[in-house]
């Protein structure tokens, strides 16, 4: 697990630990109910999703076409304040063998200790967008 230098850095690591094990609980607490996450790549999930349960529906959206093997490993933070970035690896297979392995970037920008936007860059954009074709 990343150690953690900020509070702000620590609330974004719960809910990558809450996304593995699929605790929507400590997502709702983590996430603002008036998040927006925008996915930022031309594939089935890209553009804005806006508010708590709009991210839900994407985050089961995933986990369903995966059927359960997505995963999101952070590997780096960084904070400035109530920003965070995390490098992470997101990996997952579907069920018709396609493969995703891919290095993303996630920037967090908090309020009151809640995430209230994060920002998605695909590192291989074509190959993010074959694999949820």
């Amino acid at each position: 697990m990343i150690e953690t230098t900020t509070p702000a850095e620590a609330t974004v690591l719960r809910g990558f630990a809450a996304f593995a094990t699929q605790d929507m609980e400590t997502l709702g607490i983590v996430f603002h109910p008036d998040v927006v996450w925008i996915h930022h790549n031309d594939d089935r999930f890209h553009g804005a999703k806006a508010g708590w349960p709009a991210v839900a529906a994407f985050f089961g959206e995933s986990g369903e076409l995966t059927q359960g093997t997505l995963r999101v490993e952070p590997h780096t933070t960084m904070s400035a304040g109530d920003l965070v970035t995390v490098l992470a690896r997101v990996t997952g297979t579907r069920p018709d063998g396609r493969r995703l392995d891919d290095q993303q970037v996630l920037l967090f920008r908090l309020e009151d200790g809640r995430a209230v936007q994060v920002d998605q860059y695909i590192g291989e954009p074509a190959a993010v967008e074959a694999f949820w074709a």
